[in-house]
């Protein structure tokens, strides 16, 4: 025989009230929500997807560009009332693959630069090439920059994973000075060194005081980088 209204609720842990309404043709709350919701499920989809995919290539969106994409999207189907005072921190509180997170700037040649492929190659080689070299000779660079007029590392939408950083691209036509640290296997720190954009360094580009604490080496090249040294 089949199971009553009770017995069911009891077996599957489902409230009798839940059961009852599902049973008598109620909408469940998610589709209660959904239809009072300004855009499709569907589209609420497409629309992580593309947030994603924004930021893997560099682009993460802020909460109010996003906020604006979708006021855009929604007057093209002619639905120009306002969005909701707080419709984006809504729409990434429900949707587990979204938070909110800081977007670290970074050049957009590196940016371009740094891909798996070219991280691959790094340690295929360094095994095959130079893995004889001994660890007082062997050293690990790290290497940074300032860019002029770059701008601030600002919060953005991206994905939840932890593991993944949001790195914002930032213009190609700025001036770039590079900064590099370096260390060996055995621990010993080598003198940090800066690289600026220039032919010949300028004794203008030095306070007085940072010449006397700061014993480190200084050089110039077309770009900043260190590549074109």
């Amino acid at each position: 025989r089949g199971l009553s209204q009770n017995e069911a609720s009891q077996k599957r842990g489902v409230p009798q009230s839940t059961l009852s309404g599902r049973l008598s043709g109620q909408a469940s709350r998610n589709e209660r929500i959904q239809a009072h919701q300004r855009i499709s499920k569907s589209w609420e989809e497409t629309l992580i997807r593309w947030v994603l995919r924004q930021e893997s290539l560099g682009y993460a969106l802020s909460h109010s560009q996003l906020r604006a994409y979708v006021k855009a999207i929604l007057k093209q189907q002619g639905d120009n009332k306002p969005l909701g005072k707080h419709w984006t921190t809504r729409f990434v509180k429900r949707h587990l693959q979204l938070s909110t997170k800081l977007g670290k700037r970074q050049e957009a040649a590196r940016f371009d630069g740094f891909t798996p492929k070219a991280v691959n190659w790094y340690f295929d080689i360094r095994e095959t090439e130079y893995g004889w070299i001994k660890p007082e000779n062997t050293v690990n660079v790290d290497e940074g920059g300032i860019m002029a007029g770059f701008g601030l590392d600002s919060f953005v939408i991206g994905s939840s994973d932890p593991k993944k950083k949001a790195m914002l691209k930032g213009v190609q036509s700025r001036t770039w000075t590079s900064f590099i640290e370096a260390v060996t296997a055995t621990g010993r720190a080598l003198k940090p060194g800066i690289i600026f954009k220039g032919k010949e360094l300028q004794k203008q580009w030095f306070l007085n005081e940072f010449e006397l604490i700061a014993d480190w080496h200084y050089i110039t090249s077309p770009n900043g980088w260190t590549e074109t040294i």
